[in-house]
């Protein structure tokens, strides 16, 4: 048989209190605060022990000076049903947070080589105002770079071609 609303607010009264660490009597100091009247400590013991009845605007002042909705208090499905709620939503946060992190790191990845061929091709631009239209026709590598030049092509010939490029060539 299901609890009733008066037999769930009692226990759940006693574990939000217990869970702030305050006495009854800070209960009902605080209430009393909130309601305007006064409210004996004994009155709390009595509520938790499903001795007195509670008044609807009592439960109001309770669920306020607990910090937690009405609703929470008169419900035994309602802890467990946000604590499932709290723990799909954890569980999606953490999977948000894993994408998050792979896309952040394709982004500095991207901004990287942006950054590198951004300088590149600032170097060429450099490189080519340098150069005299002219003689840019009779430009010629010195003769050791040529060389070098021409054998890294001829072993990526050779590579691509299947071949295994002679090392001491």
């Amino acid at each position: 048989m299901n609890p009733l609303p008066g037999d769930l607010f009692a226990r759940q009264v006693r574990q939000e209190r217990e869970r702030l660490g305050i006495s009854q009597a800070e209960l009902a100091r605080r209430m009393a605060a909130l309601l305007g009247t006064n409210l004996d400590s004994t009155a709390i013991t009595r509520i938790e022990q499903q001795t007195r009845a509670v008044r609807l605007d009592e439960a109001v002042a309770a669920a306020k000076t607990l910090g937690v909705p009405l609703v929470m208090l008169t419900s035994d499905n309602y802890a467990r049903e946000n604590e499932a709620e709290i723990q799909n939503l954890l569980a999606e946060l953490a999977l948000a947070e894993r994408e998050w992190e792979k896309v952040r790191q394709k982004v500095h990845r991207i901004t990287r080589t942006i950054q590198q061929l951004s300088a590149e091709r600032e170097a060429f631009r450099s490189h080519a105002l340098d150069v005299n239209p002219e003689t840019a026709g009779d430009y010629e590598l010195d003769p050791e770079t040529q060389a070098a030049l021409d054998a890294r092509m001829r072993d990526a010939r050779n590579a691509s071609a299947g071949e295994v490029a002679d090392p001491g060539a």
